[in-house]
């Protein structure tokens, strides 16, 4: 297949993010982003917050947003905590700059020929680095509140399922790493996902993880997208 470099990508998707600082009932905050949504210059984005409300061509789910953040360095998060007594599903959408990941994410978007990808990920806590990351999902896990950092948690539910909304009903791509670390979150995800079609990568290091979209080397980034999408054309 043919490998489009970023530059070509960018030129053909946008990407916007609904960020928020989750509030605990400690009172302890966590810098978080729910969503991705990679779309295609064709679809209207005068407003991005309704592009919330739209169904996408197909669904990712990933470990983290990493160091994702809005372009506007001005931009203030909106405060979260679960339960939510408002519990709409449209939500703010700002532009934010892609990364590696989600470039492999819009080389199979263009060879399946779509124009709407939403990203969720296993946890919403925005950290790059997974030993860290993992480490504060572990702190988190004992203060009241702290689990919902994960849109598959039981008070989410309602948004999750908003979120995995999409055309067609095509198969859920999941992308989360080999770390072991990552098993209870999976697990937990995969429970609130069961029924659904599932299109993995998949890892001889658990049957719960898989192969990551981008890891290091160009010729194992090639090889992620060609099994990808061998999988989705079965």
């Amino acid at each position: 297949m043919e490998f489009l470099y970023a530059a070509e990508l960018k030129k053909r998707f946008t990407c916007y993010g609904h960020f928020y600082e989750l509030v605990m009932m400690d009172g302890k905050r966590a810098k978080c982003r729910s969503v991705l949504e990679i779309v295609d210059a064709s679809i209207p984005q005068e407003n991005p917050a309704d592009i919330s409300g739209m169904e996408p061509d197909a669904v990712v789910i990933m470990m983290n947003p990493g160091s994702s953040h809005p372009k506007d360095i001005y931009h203030i998060d909106s405060e979260i905590e679960y339960p939510q007594s408002n519990g709409s599903m449209r939500k703010e959408r700002v532009l934010t700059q892609p990364d590696n990941t989600q470039y492999q994410v819009m080389r199979v978007a263009v060879s399946k020929g779509w124009r709407h990808i939403r990203v969720l990920n296993l946890s919403d806590l925005r950290d790059p680095k997974s030993g860290s990351f993992l480490q504060k999902v572990d702190v988190l896990a004992e203060i009241m509140g702290g689990h919902t950092h994960s849109m598959f948690c039981r008070e989410r539910t309602a948004e999750c399922t908003h979120s995995l909304k999409r055309k067609g009903n095509n198969p859920i791509m999941l992308g989360w790493g080999q770390d072991a670390g990552l098993i209870p979150l999976a697990e937990q995800c995969l429970k609130r996902i069961e029924g659904e079609p599932l299109c993995t990568v998949t890892s001889d290091v658990h049957p719960l993880l898989n192969a990551h979209p981008s890891p290091m080397l160009q010729s194992k980034k090639l090889q992620w997208l060609e099994d990808m999408i061998k999988e989705l054309e079965k």
